[in-house]
């Protein structure tokens, strides 16, 4: 079945393997590295986990990496794509931290959503023990409702999550028994529909389950809910004229580089937090 094909019926696509594992080793001493200069305590807070690619090479090479490129095309079915933003998943070996059930799609005023995706990048394993995403098939058709339960241990900023009953129709309608549980090895990507009704559990195992979330969309997207004009890297094609496009890097974390991404996450969270009490990602 063709990426487009999955991704259209079932509103995901995995596994797709970026790179070998030599390769993806520089790729991962790349995320090493950024930690220990920009982490504390081997933790990455607030904008630091937020728009990687406008200032470390290791990232921007990960979004513009060919393979996964050509995936996005075909589950997007566009040639004209725009990275929308990146951040890192983390979740620490026996610290509990989960991400509950919602969608990519419920504050981020991008439309039209089916022009949207979130493709997941393991930099470590990604595995039912270690809390990799979990997918419900066919939950992609429309937007639900979801309440914001604030919690410590929910990764989300806003502890966003979609009502019981309303997930145990989802689930029902999706003719599963339980979700489908994507995991992956380090140097694998799978792909999933803005829209898709996801979540991951706590971290039980020994190590860490790290992730580089891509947020790609097709360059006729428009933020609806727009406060202030947003920016979006060219990833392919035309940009459009819905953002204003993210120079590329001159210096890895230059000055420059590090200006350009304080502009972004700025008018980022403009619109996010949008009527809401909470300002900054977790």
């Amino acid at each position: 079945m063709s990426v487009r094909t999955a991704f259209s019926k079932n509103g995901f696509y995995f596994p797709i393997t970026l790179a070998s594992t030599t390769e993806f080793q520089k790729i991962q001493a790349g995320y090493d590295s950024y930690v220990k200069r920009y982490g504390q305590d081997g933790k990455l807070q607030s904008d630091y986990r937020f728009r990687l690619h406008l200032v470390a090479n290791w990232a921007r090479d990960l979004v513009h990496n060919p393979i996964l490129v050509s995936a996005v095309k075909d589950a997007l079915n566009d040639d004209n794509i725009l990275c929308w933003s990146t951040d890192i998943n983390a979740k620490f070996s026996g610290t509990g931290g989960f991400y509950s059930w919602h969608q990519d799609s419920t504050y981020s005023g991008l439309e039209p959503s089916d022009k949207v995706l979130t493709a997941w990048v393991a930099l470590s394993p990604s595995k039912k023990e270690s809390g990799c995403l979990r997918f419900i098939p066919q939950s992609h058709s429309e937007q639900l409702p979801h309440n914001e339960v604030p919690s410590d241990s929910n990764l989300l900023s806003l502890g966003q999550v979609i009502p019981q009953d309303i997930l145990d129709t989802v689930i029902a309608k999706s003719g599963e028994i339980d979700p489908l549980e994507a995991e992956l090895e380090p140097g694998q990507a799978s792909l999933h529909h803005w829209k898709c009704v996801h979540s991951s559990g706590v971290n039980s195992s020994d190590y860490d389950r790290i992730g580089f979330a891509i947020r790609y969309m097709s360059a006729s997207v428009k933020n609806v809910k727009s406060v202030c004009r947003e920016r979006a890297t060219l990833v392919c094609g035309d940009p459009g004229d819905s953002w204003d496009i993210e120079p590329d890097i001159q210096e890895e974390y230059g000055d420059k580089e590090w200006n350009e991404h304080k502009i972004s996450m700025e008018l980022e969270r403009k619109n996010y937090f949008q009527d809401s009490q909470v300002t900054h990602f977790k």
